[in-house]
């Protein structure tokens, strides 16, 4: 079974014993001021294309944030995209995933995932809750199995202009019920959460 098959939250319930819970969680989030020309013109480059299908807004709007994710912290994490991560076949847990950010620098694997991301199917973000759960609780086991247990794991489900953040502690899923929007000219409050997430996940909080 392919990650994309947990299509409702409560087959993490039935399946994995996963608890969901909608509620806000992303508080107190230091402010965004400037951003890079790269990603100023990608995004302007972006406005002018016909983003109508997941790979195109894949391409011009998730990549560039998170290229310029990487810049901001260069030697911090690595990006995997469409990476297969094949964790536990009896639990189901496995398939590929849009995009996962690991812990580690300049590696060819996954070896420590913190962050998995993925795109909403049909641009709506409550479709990808359940994948997106099914890919974090793998991360966490992926983690635990190789001795580098991560207290949360983190993730997101976007549809390039709406960005919903979810952490799993304990086997409760938290939905952010707050998604934060992204425009052409502001994506600075998406990548204000990314880097505030990414500091939680990287200090293991």
């Amino acid at each position: 079974m392919a990650y994309n098959k947990f299509k409702r939250l409560e087959q993490l319930r039935d399946e994995l014993g996963i608890l969901d819970i909608m509620k806000s969680w992303v508080h107190n989030v230091p402010t965004l001021s400037t951003i890079s020309i790269f990603l100023e013109e990608a995004l302007q480059g972006a406005e002018q294309e016909a983003l109508t299908t997941e790979k195109a807004k894949s391409e011009y709007i998730v990549v560039p944030i998170l290229k310029e994710l990487k810049r901001k912290n260069p030697q911090s994490f690595s990006t995997f995209s469409g990476f297969e991560f094949n964790v536990d076949k009896e639990l189901k847990l496995t398939g590929y995933c849009d995009f996962m950010l690991s812990a580690e620098t300049h590696r060819a694997e996954i070896s420590a995932p913190i962050f998995c991301l993925i795109e909403a199917k049909d641009g709506e973000i409550d479709k990808g809750y359940a994948q997106c759960g099914a890919e974090m609780y793998a991360a966490h086991l992926y983690n635990e199995r190789k001795g580098r247990p991560q207290k949360v794991m983190y993730g997101c489900v976007t549809n390039a202009f709406s960005w919903c953040f979810l952490k799993l502690e304990n086997k409760n899923l938290y939905i952010d019920t707050n998604y934060v929007p992204l425009t052409f000219a502001e994506p600075h409050r998406v990548l204000a959460v990314l880097q505030w997430v990414l500091d939680k996940a990287l200090a293991n909080e």
